[in-house]
């Protein structure tokens, strides 16, 4: 479920979890700034050619010269090159950065899955492989034109790999370095005893995949959870996913 501007998740735990979307201005503002550092990856490229183009005939001997092929073949080389920077830009850095870009990094969004988890390796290669399609006839017009009247503000690649772009609600990423023990369902099970069969699914579940989770649908969905098993249980809350964790274990009054 979509409005304007947001974008609602049912999880799992039957927790409906809020993402902002990432606007068509955050994301032009984001393309301009990755536009502006592949030109100079590229230009630092042409540069490179030309010095080397200068060089390599030297060392080689002059009786390359009259054919011209070193310059030929270094122009293809380059333009090679510079066409895999282009295409892969995009594709290194959403990867290592997981689902950022530079650009995306400054404007502080986001590309995600439709279910809330990070984008993977599949998903990242499909949305950037039809990029090129997106900038049809020329600077993203296509992408553009399809993604004014989508209510997730998708252009096709995203629409392809199942994608979204968010606005990110904190600068740092860490649900995957998350060190925190998963919990083991049988021992959660065995644990609370207080706890009905549903509430202990609900909450090893969150605690079994949280670590999926973009830090900001992690917290909402903790504080989703806790709130009401706080009111039932009580105990100390210091907050709501170490509420949880205490509450699975059956610590709940611990301090």
């Amino acid at each position: 479920m979509s409005n304007a501007d947001q974008y609602t998740l049912e999880t799992p735990e039957n927790i409906e979890v809020d993402f902002e979307l990432a606007g068509l201005g955050s994301r032009f503002c984001a393309m301009l700034i990755d536009t502006m550092v592949l030109g100079v990856i590229v230009l630092a490229l042409v540069l490179l050619g030309v010095i080397l183009g200068f060089a390599l005939p030297r060392g080689l001997g002059d009786h390359f010269r009259p054919s011209r092929v070193i310059d030929w073949l270094m122009a293809v080389v380059l333009a090679l090159v510079m066409a895999l920077v282009s295409g892969g830009y995009f594709i290194f850095f959403e990867l290592l950065m997981r689902g950022q870009t530079p650009g995306k990094k400054a404007m502080r969004i986001r590309v995600i899955r439709d279910d809330g988890i990070p984008a993977t390796v599949y998903d990242i290669l499909v949305r950037n492989l039809l990029r090129m399609v997106d900038f049809l006839p020329f600077a993203y017009a296509l992408g553009a034109l399809v993604m004014f009247p989508n209510p997730l503000c998708k252009r096709l690649g995203d629409l392809a790999a199942g994608t979204i772009v968010v606005k990110e609600g904190q600068l740092d990423y860490r649900a995957n370095a998350d060190k925190k023990r998963p919990a083991d369902p049988v021992a959660v099970a065995a644990a609370n005893a207080e706890l009905t069969a549903e509430e202990r699914r609900v909450i090893t579940g969150f605690l079994q995949r949280r670590a999926e989770l973009l830090p900001e649908a992690r917290r909402q969905l903790a504080e989703r959870l806790a709130g009401p098993l706080h009111a039932k249980y009580a105990g100390q809350y210091r907050d709501a996913e170490s509420y949880l964790e205490r509450l699975a274990e059956g610590r709940h009054y611990e301090s």
